[in-house]
């Protein structure tokens, strides 16, 4: 069995923030695949028949997510884990794909990484980084930036579903990894 989580924060004060795009990627992954979250304490879960996957958002806000994946998987076994979450050091527009590594700074992967000591994949989505990163993180996107984060939604879209199909992870890597500089552009607006 998989599991994708999506890291993210509870209520709707946070929905839509550069930090909640994990939780976005997954919203969308589980309308695209007609799956319904149910709420557990601590989490959101939903299963996929087809592709014998779990989809996971945890509500325990952004650095605790570990503790939510702890108590998911006292009850599911799962074989890979696939973590979707935001990264303040690649752009707008970027999309990386990593099978190891650390968790560089990201606090809801420190959670993770404190609570299940496996290795794990990690998807990347950019949202640049603003003068202060706290509150960069809890903004939401610009007006002018909408059009690239909505191509970059559907592009991890299109990759999570290869990914579901395929099994295999670096494939998925080498084909949807992005530049945002040759790979998409941001509409007339951005600076």
């Amino acid at each position: 069995m998989r599991l994708i989580c999506g890291l993210g924060n509870p209520t709707s004060e946070y929905a839509h923030t550069r930090h909640n795009v994990g939780f976005d990627i997954l919203d969308l992954l589980a309308h695209e695949l007609h799956a319904e979250f149910r709420y557990t304490a601590n989490y959101q879960s939903a299963f996929l028949v087809q592709y014998s996957c779990y989809l996971l958002k945890p509500t325990t806000y952004m650095n605790a997510s570990g503790e939510a994946l702890e108590m998911f998987l006292h009850y599911h076994d799962v074989r890979a884990l696939v973590v979707v979450h935001d990264d303040l050091d690649l752009p707008l527009g970027a999309l990386r794909f990593k099978q190891k590594g650390g968790h560089g700074g990201h606090n809801g992967l420190k959670s993770i990484e404190a609570h299940y000591p496996h290795p794990f994949y990690k998807v990347k989505i950019g949202i640049g980084r603003g003068v202060d990163a706290h509150t960069h993180v809890l903004e939401r996107f610009q007006s002018h930036e909408e059009p690239l984060k909505q191509q970059v939604l559907a592009h991890t879209l299109e990759a999570l579903c290869f990914y579901l199909e395929s099994d295999d992870f670096a494939r998925m890597q080498n084909r949807f990894t992005l530049n945002p500089h040759k790979s998409l552009r941001c509409d007339s607006g951005s600076s």
